[in-house]
């Protein structure tokens, strides 16, 4: 059994129904509570979930023929989620105040109350049709009393405290490791360079690391990420740790609970009770006039190389062109489209939801993303979603065709760096292969 994810919950629990007669939806009653409802079984004698009970159940939801979410496929035994207040009139938490378990039964919501009351949407988009009704299927299998969830997480809590406390008993009665005052515990400095003064910048490299071997953070193959010493914004212990790592030096800790998340944790990434072991690398201290300056140096550099960059960007292009014999010649955008397999099926039209694969290159011929292999990108076309130089491209396209795309500079990413392969104002190749075209209407 599972607990529902908590951004599913979000989405779920904000589904909602709109203002409408009883008559709305056929073969469907309204509840007193304002959902509108279908009963497949239903079990009077048996008991009703209350607010802040926890339910296990067996949920689908569809949109017309189409089922997009059905809990069989992460949990056969069913999902478990809190019952709170209903945030609207009519939503999924609505309909199960008015279920018995062992209860099977359907809500209906409008597509509308989802996209402009849950989404935040100014309207329903082009490519679903208002007043679509979405359907919620469901079955009560078992309530959890709020007393007994209490009880359940107060035992899990005390369970998750024993467990750490025991882990690092082990480091604490280790005479190879040395421990503060506070009860960090210093696994190992090396290095001769000076330490930081408060509020002076470090540049670090760093990972998290809980005590049973999970990574939670790992910022070692990257640039340094720049940290003010003293600030808490990643616990005490990890703000003590940094004053005894030196300039050009690197530091091995073990945070405990108590001077990390403690008994809270961070949501939907470290549990309550978790000691992290924190690895740490320093590559320089900074004053915060250094800092400022050294930033300003950065910038200037980024901008004259953005600007070589595209100033080269023609040049790079031609050489390209002329290596790999192509002889298209490119659109006014200066997109270049060589068509590989010409297409049978739709064709493009703006608020078709586009499904695509493709592989992503830089100009060196580096294989930088596929999504082959995973699942088709979906977007929706004309809504400049995408990249323009695939919207251009896919607008020549029909549904099984596959074709390749030179796409400059504009036309690609334009000044967003994506990584080392692919700076800002990069041209990059594309192969494109059209999987699906989803009408608007």
């Amino acid at each position: 059994m599972r607990r529902l994810p908590s951004y599913f919950l979000c989405l779920i629990g904000c589904l909602i129904l709109v203002s409408c007669e009883k008559s709305a939806f056929r073969g469907f009653d309204k509840m007193d509570n304002g959902a509108y409802m279908q009963f497949h079984e239903i079990n009077k004698h048996g008991e009703m979930p209350k607010i802040g009970d926890h339910v296990i159940v067996d949920v689908k939801h569809s949109m017309g023929e189409t089922l997009f979410y059905a809990s069989e496929f992460e949990d056969e035994n069913g999902l478990e989620m809190e019952l709170t207040e209903p945030s609207f009139m009519g939503d999924m938490m609505a309909g199960l105040l008015n279920m018995h378990l062992n209860d099977s039964a359907t809500v209906v919501l409008l597509v509308d109350s989802l996209c402009i009351k849950s989404l935040g949407m100014n309207e329903v988009p082009d490519y679903l049709t208002a007043g679509m009704p979405v359907y919620i299927d469901m079955r009560l299998k078992e309530i959890i009393p709020a007393e007994e969830v209490a009880v359940r997480q107060k035992l899990e809590l005390q369970q998750r405290k024993q467990d750490d406390e025991d882990r690092l008993a082990m480091y604490y009665s280790d005479e190879n490791y040395k421990f503060t005052k506070s009860g960090l515990i210093i696994l190992g400095v090396k290095g001769k360079g000076r330490g930081p003064k408060e509020g002076e910048i470090l540049n670090i490299n760093f990972n998290l690391i809980t005590l049973d071997g999970d990574t939670l953070l790992d910022l070692f193959d990257r640039e340094p990420v720049a940290v003010r010493y003293g600030d808490l914004e990643l616990g005490q212990g990890f703000a003590e740790a940094m004053g005894y790592v030196p300039a050009g030096g690197e530091g091995h800790f073990v945070i405990p609970s108590s001077l990390a998340f403690d008994s809270v944790g961070l949501e939907n990434s470290v549990p309550p009770f978790t000691s992290m072991i924190l690895n740490v690398k320093n590559t320089s201290i900074l004053t915060q006039e250094e800092y400022e300056n050294e930033q300003i140096r950065l910038r200037e550099l980024e901008e004259a190389e953005n600007q070589r960059r595209l100033e080269e960007e023609p040049a790079r292009i031609e050489k390209f062109v002329k290596e790999h014999n192509i002889k298209v010649a490119p659109s006014p955008s200066g997109v270049y489209y060589l068509e590989i397999v010409k297409g049978t099926g739709a064709v493009v039209d703006n608020g078709d939801i586009v499904s695509i694969h493709y592989n992503l290159y830089n100009i060196n011929d580096k294989l930088i993303e596929t999504s082959f292999g995973d699942e088709p990108l979906q977007f929706v076309y004309g809504n400049n979603e995408m990249v323009p130089g695939i919207e251009e491209a896919v607008g020549n396209m029909r549904v099984g065709g596959k074709a390749t795309i030179i796409v400059p500079a504009m036309m690609g990413f334009g000044d967003i760096a994506i990584d080392k392969e692919l700076p800002a104002y990069s041209t990059v190749i594309f192969d494109l292969e059209l999987i699906d075209v989803q009408k608007a209407r």
